[in-house]
Protein backbone atom coordinates (compact mmCIF):
# COMPACT_ATOMS: atom_id res chain seq x y z
CA UNK A 1 0.00 0.00 0.00
CA UNK A 2 1.26 3.35 -1.09
CA UNK A 3 0.94 7.24 -0.71
CA UNK A 4 -0.61 8.03 -3.60
CA UNK A 5 -1.71 11.64 -3.41
CA UNK A 6 -2.46 14.41 -0.28
CA UNK A 7 -4.46 17.25 -0.97
CA UNK A 8 -3.88 20.45 1.73
CA UNK A 9 -6.22 23.05 2.43
CA UNK A 10 -5.34 26.31 4.67
CA UNK A 11 -2.71 24.11 6.31
CA UNK A 12 -0.04 25.99 7.79
CA UNK A 13 1.62 27.96 4.65
CA UNK A 14 -0.60 26.30 2.33
CA UNK A 15 -3.52 29.02 1.12
CA UNK A 16 -6.88 27.13 -0.31
CA UNK A 17 -6.55 23.89 -1.95
CA UNK A 18 -3.50 21.86 -3.27
CA UNK A 19 -2.53 18.28 -4.29
CA UNK A 20 0.79 16.35 -5.02
CA UNK A 21 0.15 13.01 -6.80
CA UNK A 22 3.59 11.11 -5.42
CA UNK A 23 5.83 8.42 -7.00
CA UNK A 24 4.55 4.80 -6.11
CA UNK A 25 7.24 2.02 -6.41
CA UNK A 26 7.03 -0.52 -9.15
CA UNK A 27 8.50 -3.04 -7.27
CA UNK A 28 11.60 -2.97 -10.63
CA UNK A 29 12.76 0.47 -11.28
CA UNK A 30 15.02 1.62 -8.88
CA UNK A 31 14.04 5.48 -7.99
CA UNK A 32 10.11 4.42 -8.21
CA UNK A 33 9.14 4.94 -4.96
CA UNK A 34 11.22 8.25 -4.56
CA UNK A 35 9.65 11.44 -3.65
CA UNK A 36 12.24 14.52 -3.62
CA UNK A 37 11.43 17.96 -2.96
CA UNK A 38 13.36 20.85 -3.61
CA UNK A 39 13.19 24.51 -3.34
CA UNK A 40 13.73 27.42 -1.29
CA UNK A 41 13.26 27.98 2.67
CA UNK A 42 10.22 28.40 4.10
CA UNK A 43 8.18 27.19 1.00
CA UNK A 44 6.44 24.12 2.45
CA UNK A 45 8.23 21.24 1.99
CA UNK A 46 8.60 20.09 5.69
CA UNK A 47 4.94 21.13 5.66
CA UNK A 48 3.94 17.91 3.45
CA UNK A 49 5.53 15.61 5.92
CA UNK A 50 3.98 17.18 8.55
CA UNK A 51 0.59 17.08 6.99
CA UNK A 52 1.22 13.51 6.11
CA UNK A 53 2.33 12.96 9.93
CA UNK A 54 -1.28 14.54 10.99
CA UNK A 55 -3.73 12.35 8.76
CA UNK A 56 -2.00 9.46 10.78
CA UNK A 57 -1.59 11.14 14.20
CA UNK A 58 -3.36 14.01 14.32
CA UNK A 59 -1.25 16.52 16.27
CA UNK A 60 -0.19 17.98 19.39
CA UNK A 61 0.08 21.38 18.62
CA UNK A 62 -2.63 24.14 19.15
CA UNK A 63 -4.55 24.03 16.02
CA UNK A 64 -4.75 27.97 15.95
CA UNK A 65 -0.72 27.61 15.34
CA UNK A 66 -1.36 25.30 11.92
CA UNK A 67 -3.68 27.96 10.35
CA UNK A 68 -2.85 29.33 7.27
CA UNK A 69 -1.74 33.34 7.49
CA UNK A 70 -1.04 34.12 4.46
CA UNK A 71 -4.07 36.48 3.75
CA UNK A 72 -4.78 39.10 6.15
CA UNK A 73 -7.59 40.42 5.16
CA UNK A 74 -9.22 36.73 5.11
CA UNK A 75 -10.75 34.67 8.07
CA UNK A 76 -10.24 31.28 7.90
CA UNK A 77 -11.61 28.71 10.09
CA UNK A 78 -10.93 25.46 9.09
CA UNK A 79 -7.64 23.48 7.34
CA UNK A 80 -7.97 19.98 5.94
CA UNK A 81 -5.55 17.19 4.99
CA UNK A 82 -6.60 14.73 2.62
CA UNK A 83 -4.65 11.61 1.83
CA UNK A 84 -5.59 8.74 -1.14
CA UNK A 85 -3.70 5.19 -0.89
CA UNK A 86 -3.33 2.97 -3.39
CA UNK A 87 -1.79 -0.70 -4.43
CA UNK A 88 -2.49 -3.80 -2.54
CA UNK A 89 -4.77 -2.03 0.31
CA UNK A 90 -6.86 -5.26 1.09
CA UNK A 91 -3.94 -7.55 2.00
CA UNK A 92 -2.91 -4.51 4.25
CA UNK A 93 -6.11 -4.20 5.74
CA UNK A 94 -6.18 -7.88 6.67
CA UNK A 95 -2.47 -8.57 7.70
CA UNK A 96 -2.42 -5.20 9.80
CA UNK A 97 -5.68 -4.60 11.05
CA UNK A 98 -7.38 -5.67 14.18
CA UNK A 99 -10.22 -8.61 13.48
CA UNK A 100 -13.22 -6.25 14.33
CA UNK A 101 -12.28 -3.41 12.53
CA UNK A 102 -11.01 -5.36 9.15
CA UNK A 103 -14.66 -4.35 7.36
CA UNK A 104 -14.57 -0.85 8.43
CA UNK A 105 -11.42 -0.51 6.19
CA UNK A 106 -12.85 -2.63 3.78
CA UNK A 107 -15.73 -1.14 2.97
CA UNK A 108 -14.76 1.74 2.00
CA UNK A 109 -12.39 0.83 -0.83
CA UNK A 110 -13.25 1.53 -3.84
CA UNK A 111 -12.09 0.91 -7.43
CA UNK A 112 -11.35 3.41 -10.38
CA UNK A 113 -9.80 2.54 -13.40
CA UNK A 114 -8.71 -1.16 -12.19
CA UNK A 115 -6.98 0.51 -9.26
CA UNK A 116 -7.89 0.70 -5.75
CA UNK A 117 -7.69 3.29 -3.44
CA UNK A 118 -8.59 4.28 0.26
CA UNK A 119 -9.10 7.88 0.98
CA UNK A 120 -9.06 9.30 4.50
CA UNK A 121 -9.44 12.94 5.86
CA UNK A 122 -8.47 14.72 9.25
CA UNK A 123 -9.58 17.98 9.67
CA UNK A 124 -10.12 20.95 12.23
CA UNK A 125 -13.06 23.55 12.29
CA UNK A 126 -13.25 26.36 14.64
CA UNK A 127 -16.60 25.43 15.70
CA UNK A 128 -16.56 21.63 16.29
CA UNK A 129 -12.80 21.81 17.52
CA UNK A 130 -13.06 18.19 18.94
CA UNK A 131 -13.43 16.20 15.58
CA UNK A 132 -9.59 17.04 14.47
CA UNK A 133 -8.93 13.64 16.60
CA UNK A 134 -11.16 11.63 14.41
CA UNK A 135 -10.25 9.96 11.12
CA UNK A 136 -12.92 10.26 8.00
CA UNK A 137 -13.20 7.88 5.71
CA UNK A 138 -14.70 8.70 1.89
CA UNK A 139 -17.34 6.71 1.04
CA UNK A 140 -17.39 6.74 -3.09
CA UNK A 141 -20.48 5.69 -3.52
CA UNK A 142 -22.01 8.48 -1.45
CA UNK A 143 -19.31 11.02 -2.10
CA UNK A 144 -19.06 12.35 1.43
CA UNK A 145 -16.49 11.25 4.39
CA UNK A 146 -17.65 9.43 7.31
CA UNK A 147 -16.07 8.13 10.77
CA UNK A 148 -16.99 4.47 11.27
CA UNK A 149 -17.02 4.27 15.00
CA UNK A 150 -13.84 2.83 17.18
CA UNK A 151 -11.49 3.53 14.00
CA UNK A 152 -9.33 6.13 15.06
CA UNK A 153 -6.95 3.61 16.80
CA UNK A 154 -6.71 0.71 14.14
CA UNK A 155 -5.81 3.88 11.54
CA UNK A 156 -3.03 5.24 13.87
CA UNK A 157 -1.49 1.40 14.18
CA UNK A 158 -2.30 0.32 10.39
CA UNK A 159 1.22 1.86 8.59
CA UNK A 160 4.09 3.32 9.80
CA UNK A 161 5.61 6.89 9.06
CA UNK A 162 9.24 6.94 9.98
CA UNK A 163 10.65 10.57 10.20
CA UNK A 164 14.23 12.17 10.53
CA UNK A 165 13.82 15.24 10.97
CA UNK A 166 16.54 18.36 10.09
CA UNK A 167 16.23 19.30 13.95
CA UNK A 168 16.49 16.06 15.11
CA UNK A 169 19.61 15.54 17.38
CA UNK A 170 20.86 12.12 15.11
CA UNK A 171 21.92 10.23 18.72
CA UNK A 172 18.00 10.68 19.62
CA UNK A 173 17.59 8.16 16.98
CA UNK A 174 20.25 5.68 18.43
CA UNK A 175 18.24 5.04 21.89
CA UNK A 176 16.25 2.23 22.28
CA UNK A 177 12.65 3.31 23.45
CA UNK A 178 9.84 1.79 22.05
CA UNK A 179 8.96 4.62 19.36
CA UNK A 180 12.56 4.87 18.16
CA UNK A 181 14.31 3.00 15.18
CA UNK A 182 16.39 1.49 17.15
CA UNK A 183 13.97 -0.33 19.53
CA UNK A 184 11.39 -0.85 16.89
CA UNK A 185 14.43 -2.54 14.93
CA UNK A 186 15.47 -4.96 17.79
CA UNK A 187 12.01 -5.44 18.97
CA UNK A 188 11.18 -6.73 14.95
CA UNK A 189 13.92 -9.17 15.14
CA UNK A 190 13.26 -10.64 19.07
CA UNK A 191 9.22 -11.00 18.61
CA UNK A 192 10.22 -13.80 16.03
CA UNK A 193 12.17 -14.83 18.51
CA UNK A 194 9.72 -16.18 21.02
CA UNK A 195 8.82 -19.21 20.64
CA UNK A 196 12.24 -20.23 20.45
CA UNK A 197 14.03 -22.92 22.97
CA UNK A 198 16.74 -20.38 23.53
CA UNK A 199 13.84 -17.79 24.62
CA UNK A 200 11.68 -20.23 26.27
CA UNK A 201 14.65 -21.27 28.80
CA UNK A 202 15.41 -17.25 29.39
CA UNK A 203 11.75 -16.98 30.66
CA UNK A 204 11.72 -19.97 33.05
CA UNK A 205 15.34 -18.50 34.46
CA UNK A 206 13.42 -15.44 35.30
CA UNK A 207 10.20 -16.95 36.54
CA UNK A 208 12.63 -19.20 38.43
CA UNK A 209 14.87 -16.13 39.61
CA UNK A 210 11.93 -13.99 40.34
CA UNK A 211 8.32 -15.53 41.09
CA UNK A 212 9.90 -19.51 42.40
CA UNK A 213 9.17 -19.22 46.54
CA UNK A 214 12.31 -21.21 46.94
CA UNK A 215 15.06 -19.11 44.90
CA UNK A 216 17.14 -16.91 47.32
CA UNK A 217 16.22 -13.57 45.79
CA UNK A 218 12.30 -14.33 45.65
CA UNK A 219 12.78 -15.38 50.00
CA UNK A 220 14.58 -11.96 49.79
CA UNK A 221 11.59 -10.11 48.21
CA UNK A 222 9.29 -11.69 50.52
CA UNK A 223 10.82 -10.33 53.68
CA UNK A 224 10.09 -6.83 52.40
CA UNK A 225 6.70 -7.63 51.28
CA UNK A 226 5.82 -8.88 54.88
CA UNK A 227 7.72 -5.85 56.20
CA UNK A 228 5.70 -3.50 54.04
CA UNK A 229 2.29 -5.04 54.64
CA UNK A 230 3.02 -4.79 58.43
CA UNK A 231 3.18 -1.31 58.40
CA UNK A 232 0.43 -0.69 55.99
CA UNK A 233 -2.18 -3.23 57.74
CA UNK A 234 -0.73 -1.57 61.25
CA UNK A 235 -1.31 1.86 59.65
CA UNK A 236 -4.47 1.45 57.30
CA UNK A 237 -6.30 -2.07 57.40
CA UNK A 238 -4.74 -5.84 56.79
CA UNK A 239 -4.49 -6.31 53.41
CA UNK A 240 -2.12 -8.32 51.40
CA UNK A 241 0.41 -7.26 49.53
CA UNK A 242 2.85 -8.60 47.07
CA UNK A 243 5.24 -7.94 44.45
CA UNK A 244 4.20 -9.74 41.14
CA UNK A 245 6.85 -10.34 38.53
CA UNK A 246 4.93 -10.74 34.87
CA UNK A 247 6.54 -12.11 32.25
CA UNK A 248 8.77 -9.59 30.51
CA UNK A 249 7.95 -7.78 27.11
CA UNK A 250 10.52 -7.98 24.65
CA UNK A 251 10.63 -4.25 24.14
CA UNK A 252 11.61 -4.08 27.65
CA UNK A 253 15.32 -6.01 27.43
CA UNK A 254 16.48 -2.99 25.19
CA UNK A 255 15.85 0.04 26.85
CA UNK A 256 19.53 -0.11 28.80
CA UNK A 257 21.11 -0.82 25.18
CA UNK A 258 23.23 1.45 23.25
CA UNK A 259 25.17 1.64 20.02
CA UNK A 260 29.43 1.13 20.16
CA UNK A 261 31.09 2.76 17.21
CA UNK A 262 34.89 1.81 16.54
CA UNK A 263 36.33 3.52 13.82
CA UNK A 264 39.62 3.46 15.65
CA UNK A 265 38.44 4.21 19.16
CA UNK A 266 35.71 2.83 20.63
CA UNK A 267 32.87 4.96 22.19
CA UNK A 268 29.56 5.21 22.07
CA UNK A 269 27.70 6.76 19.74
CA UNK A 270 27.07 9.52 21.57
CA UNK A 271 30.29 10.56 21.65
CA UNK A 272 30.87 11.15 17.77
CA UNK A 273 30.51 13.76 15.47
CA UNK A 274 27.18 14.52 14.37
CA UNK A 275 28.13 13.94 10.78
CA UNK A 276 28.87 9.86 11.83
CA UNK A 277 25.61 10.05 14.09
CA UNK A 278 23.22 11.29 11.38
CA UNK A 279 25.11 8.61 9.03
CA UNK A 280 24.41 5.87 11.38
CA UNK A 281 20.51 6.85 12.22
CA UNK A 282 20.00 6.91 8.30
CA UNK A 283 21.69 2.96 7.92
CA UNK A 284 19.53 2.34 11.27
CA UNK A 285 16.73 3.22 8.92
CA UNK A 286 17.11 1.58 5.49
CA UNK A 287 18.34 -1.83 7.78
CA UNK A 288 14.86 -1.32 9.56
CA UNK A 289 12.99 -0.70 5.71
CA UNK A 290 14.59 -3.39 4.35
CA UNK A 291 13.15 -6.07 7.13
CA UNK A 292 10.42 -4.39 8.99
CA UNK A 293 6.98 -5.40 9.66
CA UNK A 294 6.39 -8.78 8.35
CA UNK A 295 4.13 -10.72 11.18
CA UNK A 296 4.80 -14.32 10.91
CA UNK A 297 0.78 -14.67 9.90
CA UNK A 298 0.72 -11.61 7.77
CA UNK A 299 -0.23 -11.68 3.86
CA UNK A 300 2.15 -8.75 3.23
CA UNK A 301 4.26 -6.04 5.03
CA UNK A 302 2.81 -3.52 7.59
CA UNK A 303 2.74 -0.49 4.86
CA UNK A 304 6.13 1.50 5.65
CA UNK A 305 6.96 4.97 4.42
CA UNK A 306 10.46 6.96 5.05
CA UNK A 307 10.86 10.49 5.36
CA UNK A 308 14.07 12.08 5.56
CA UNK A 309 14.41 15.87 5.68
CA UNK A 310 17.44 17.53 4.21
CA UNK A 311 19.52 13.76 4.93
CA UNK A 312 22.91 15.84 3.53
CA UNK A 313 23.31 17.77 7.11
CA UNK A 314 26.48 16.65 8.27
CA UNK A 315 27.21 14.33 5.33
CA UNK A 316 30.40 14.77 3.27
CA UNK A 317 29.61 14.54 -0.97
CA UNK A 318 30.48 11.46 -0.91
CA UNK A 319 28.15 10.48 1.74
CA UNK A 320 25.81 12.03 0.33
CA UNK A 321 25.86 10.43 -2.90
CA UNK A 322 26.09 6.97 -1.33
CA UNK A 323 22.98 7.74 0.41
CA UNK A 324 21.08 8.30 -2.44
CA UNK A 325 22.25 5.36 -4.29
CA UNK A 326 21.19 3.36 -1.06
CA UNK A 327 17.37 4.84 -1.42
CA UNK A 328 17.11 4.78 -4.91
CA UNK A 329 17.60 0.57 -4.10
CA UNK A 330 15.31 0.98 -1.15
CA UNK A 331 12.41 2.71 -3.08
CA UNK A 332 11.81 -0.09 -5.44
CA UNK A 333 9.29 -1.64 -3.38
CA UNK A 334 9.05 1.23 -0.53
CA UNK A 335 7.90 4.58 -0.75
CA UNK A 336 10.68 7.16 0.90
CA UNK A 337 10.31 11.21 0.67
CA UNK A 338 13.15 13.43 0.77
CA UNK A 339 13.81 17.29 1.66
CA UNK A 340 16.73 18.59 0.08
CA UNK A 341 19.14 21.51 -1.17
CA UNK A 342 22.47 19.87 -2.24
CA UNK A 343 22.96 18.87 -5.85
CA UNK A 344 25.17 15.77 -5.02
CA UNK A 345 21.63 14.02 -3.58
CA UNK A 346 20.04 14.69 -7.46
CA UNK A 347 23.81 13.70 -9.59
CA UNK A 348 22.49 10.25 -10.82
CA UNK A 349 21.10 9.12 -14.31
CA UNK A 350 18.64 6.96 -12.55
CA UNK A 351 16.72 10.70 -11.25
CA UNK A 352 14.31 10.30 -14.27
CA UNK A 353 12.55 7.97 -12.68
CA UNK A 354 11.68 9.57 -9.78
CA UNK A 355 9.21 12.35 -8.40
CA UNK A 356 11.20 15.56 -8.35
CA UNK A 357 8.71 18.38 -7.02
CA UNK A 358 9.53 22.25 -6.92
CA UNK A 359 8.61 23.96 -3.86
CA UNK A 360 8.60 28.08 -4.35
CA UNK A 361 6.79 30.99 -1.82
CA UNK A 362 4.90 33.20 -4.18
CA UNK A 363 2.80 36.16 -2.38
CA UNK A 364 3.42 34.59 1.04
CA UNK A 365 1.83 31.32 -0.31
CA UNK A 366 3.23 28.23 -1.12
CA UNK A 367 3.00 26.66 -4.53
CA UNK A 368 4.24 23.24 -5.71
CA UNK A 369 4.99 21.89 -9.45
CA UNK A 370 6.40 18.38 -10.14
CA UNK A 371 9.57 18.77 -12.51
CA UNK A 372 10.16 17.19 -15.53
CA UNK A 373 12.93 14.85 -14.66
CA UNK A 374 13.83 13.42 -18.44
CA UNK A 375 16.99 14.11 -19.62
CA UNK A 376 18.74 17.16 -22.36
CA UNK A 377 21.67 15.25 -23.17
CA UNK A 378 23.40 11.76 -23.68
CA UNK A 379 25.83 12.92 -20.34
CA UNK A 380 22.08 14.15 -18.18
CA UNK A 381 22.05 15.12 -15.79
CA UNK A 382 24.71 18.02 -15.63
CA UNK A 383 25.37 20.31 -12.82
CA UNK A 384 24.01 23.31 -14.61
CA UNK A 385 20.38 20.62 -15.54
CA UNK A 386 20.14 20.00 -11.87
CA UNK A 387 20.33 23.45 -10.99
CA UNK A 388 17.84 24.82 -13.97
CA UNK A 389 15.24 21.50 -13.19
CA UNK A 390 15.63 21.59 -9.42
CA UNK A 391 16.01 24.93 -8.19
CA UNK A 392 15.11 27.11 -10.96
CA UNK A 393 18.65 28.32 -11.99
CA UNK A 394 19.99 29.63 -14.94
CA UNK A 395 23.22 29.53 -15.30
CA UNK A 396 25.75 30.00 -18.02
CA UNK A 397 27.20 26.38 -17.50
CA UNK A 398 23.64 25.06 -18.62
CA UNK A 399 23.72 27.55 -21.68
CA UNK A 400 26.92 27.09 -22.58
CA UNK A 401 25.76 23.47 -22.76
CA UNK A 402 22.30 23.72 -24.74
CA UNK A 403 24.31 26.24 -27.34
CA UNK A 404 27.35 23.55 -28.05
CA UNK A 405 24.53 20.72 -28.02
CA UNK A 406 22.43 21.96 -30.53
CA UNK A 407 25.39 22.80 -32.75
CA UNK A 408 26.64 19.68 -32.92
CA UNK A 409 23.47 17.89 -32.94
CA UNK A 410 22.49 20.16 -36.49
CA UNK A 411 26.14 20.01 -37.47
CA UNK A 412 26.22 24.03 -37.40
CA UNK A 413 29.70 24.83 -37.28
CA UNK A 414 29.79 28.43 -37.18
CA UNK A 415 27.71 31.09 -35.15
CA UNK A 416 26.43 33.01 -38.36
CA UNK A 417 24.70 28.87 -39.41
CA UNK A 418 23.79 28.50 -35.77
CA UNK A 419 22.09 31.96 -35.73
CA UNK A 420 20.22 30.88 -39.27
CA UNK A 421 18.81 28.02 -37.87
CA UNK A 422 18.02 29.51 -34.92
CA UNK A 423 15.69 32.27 -36.91
CA UNK A 424 14.43 29.20 -39.00
CA UNK A 425 12.95 27.78 -35.25
CA UNK A 426 11.64 31.09 -34.75
CA UNK A 427 14.14 33.19 -32.48
CA UNK A 428 14.72 36.88 -33.39
CA UNK A 429 18.39 38.78 -34.79
CA UNK A 430 16.79 41.06 -32.26
CA UNK A 431 20.36 41.96 -30.22
CA UNK A 432 23.49 43.69 -31.62
CA UNK A 433 26.72 42.11 -31.24
CA UNK A 434 29.94 44.06 -31.62
CA UNK A 435 33.40 42.20 -32.41
CA UNK A 436 37.02 43.04 -31.69
CA UNK A 437 40.30 42.14 -33.37
CA UNK A 438 43.17 42.99 -31.77
CA UNK A 439 41.23 45.13 -29.42
CA UNK A 440 39.54 47.82 -32.44
CA UNK A 441 35.69 46.97 -32.53
CA UNK A 442 34.54 46.03 -35.95
CA UNK A 443 30.79 47.15 -37.37
CA UNK A 444 27.67 46.15 -35.32
CA UNK A 445 26.27 42.98 -36.23
CA UNK A 446 22.44 41.66 -35.77
CA UNK A 447 22.69 38.04 -33.47
CA UNK A 448 19.90 36.20 -31.57
CA UNK A 449 19.68 36.50 -28.12
CA UNK A 450 21.15 32.90 -27.73
CA UNK A 451 24.56 34.04 -29.74
CA UNK A 452 24.62 37.36 -28.21
CA UNK A 453 24.96 35.25 -24.64
CA UNK A 454 27.25 33.34 -25.91
CA UNK A 455 29.49 35.06 -27.08
CA UNK A 456 29.80 37.41 -23.60
CA UNK A 457 30.54 33.97 -21.94
CA UNK A 458 33.84 33.18 -24.34
CA UNK A 459 34.48 36.68 -24.90
CA UNK A 460 34.45 38.40 -21.97
CA UNK A 461 37.82 40.37 -22.59
CA UNK A 462 35.58 42.15 -25.33
CA UNK A 463 35.78 45.83 -24.20
CA UNK A 464 33.19 47.31 -26.41
CA UNK A 465 30.40 45.06 -25.06
CA UNK A 466 31.25 44.86 -21.50
CA UNK A 467 28.98 48.02 -21.19
CA UNK A 468 26.48 46.19 -22.89
CA UNK A 469 25.67 43.00 -20.80
CA UNK A 470 22.62 40.29 -21.07
CA UNK A 471 20.03 40.39 -17.49
CA UNK A 472 19.47 37.31 -15.72
CA UNK A 473 16.00 37.12 -17.37
CA UNK A 474 17.41 37.24 -20.89
CA UNK A 475 19.88 33.94 -19.72
CA UNK A 476 16.89 32.40 -18.32
CA UNK A 477 15.00 33.30 -21.38
CA UNK A 478 17.74 32.27 -23.51
CA UNK A 479 17.81 29.00 -22.19
CA UNK A 480 14.41 28.22 -21.89
CA UNK A 481 14.06 28.86 -25.48
CA UNK A 482 16.80 26.12 -26.32
CA UNK A 483 15.61 23.96 -23.87
CA UNK A 484 12.44 24.01 -25.82
CA UNK A 485 14.39 23.36 -28.86
CA UNK A 486 15.70 19.94 -27.86
CA UNK A 487 12.68 18.10 -28.66
CA UNK A 488 12.83 19.50 -32.28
Amino acid sequence: MFVKSIDIKNFKGFFGENNIEFNTPDGITEGSGLNIFVGQNNAGKSTVFEALDFIKDSTKKDPESLINKSDLTAIIDDFSVEVTYTGNIEDSVNSHVQQNKIQSFLGSIYVNNGNNYLKVKRSWQRDTPDNIKKIYFFNNEEQNYYNPSGIDAPFKKFYDNNFIWADTNPNDESKFGASTICGSLLKEIASSHTDTPEYQAFQNSYHGLFNNPESELRIKISEIERSVQDVFSEQFGVANISFSFDELQIENFFKTASIIIDDGVSVPMSEKGHGMQRAVALSLLQVYADITSTAANAIVSKPFYLFIDEPEICLHPTGQKKLLDALMVISKTKQVFITTHSPFMLSTPKLRNTGLFIFKKVDNRNTISQATTEPMFPWSPSWGEISYRAYDLPTVDLHNELYGYLQERNSLNRIQDMDQWLNAQGMLSNKLWTQERNGNPHQPTPVTLQSFIRNHIHHPENITMQANKYTEAELKLSIDQMVNLINI
